[in-house]
């Protein structure tokens, strides 16, 4: 695929120096290094809603983007070389994949599986996306009004489904979520330290 990496690995982080170790420690461990992980620091702790900017403001170089937030592990050291697999064989757009998220379960769920997504049950950490199509769909994670709100990622998902008809399913968990962080929207911020 050239001089760029095949996946851009985006991350946002906020004083959460374990979780973030964690995170990086399971990007590391990668059998597939054809990758760059981009660590977006919230510098100024306003919080899930307010951080989803800080998305715009990232480069990534990748032929492919995926999200995985500083409380986010990838769930096994296999994840890159599984997405890269399904983008050689079929060139999706989008690759949709599952994760096990500590406080709901299996993401996305049996009943979203294969059909367009309903808030809650899927998230932007389960699809990595085209580079285009990231540029294109991540100016709807600033809400509706440009007013970013805690469940931004989802209408950047359903920008996502508006704008893409190449869908990949890879029935996998490739990503494991601690817990919901729902920082400043609860008027602090969560440490899993």
């Amino acid at each position: 695929m050239g001089d760029r990496p095949f996946l851009s690995i985006i991350t946002r982080t906020y004083r959460r120096p374990f979780a973030l170790s964690q995170c990086v420690q399971s990007v590391r461990e990668q059998t597939d290094q054809d990758f760059e992980h981009l660590i977006l620091e919230d510098a100024e702790g306003v919080g899930v809603a307010e951080s989803h900017r800080l998305f715009l403001k990232a480069k990534p170089a990748g032929h492919y983007v995926m999200i995985l937030d500083d409380d986010d592990l990838m769930a096994t050291p296999g994840v890159v070389a599984d997405l890269h697999a399904v983008a050689n064989e079929y060139c999706p757009d989008v690759i949709v994949f599952k994760m096990n998220n500590a406080e709901l379960g299996i993401l996305p769920d049996a009943l979203v599986w294969q059909h367009e997504p309903l808030s809650a049950r899927i998230s932007g950490q389960n699809v990595a996306v085209r580079r285009h199509v990231w540029h294109a769909c991540i100016p709807a994670i600033l809400g509706r009004d440009g007013v970013p709100c805690y469940e931004s990622d989802f209408l950047y998902l359903e920008e996502i489904w508006r704008r893409t008809r190449r869908i990949h399913w890879l029935d996998r968990i490739e990503v494991l979520v601690s817990r919901v962080n729902r920082g400043a929207m609860e008027g602090k911020h969560e440490d899993s330290t």
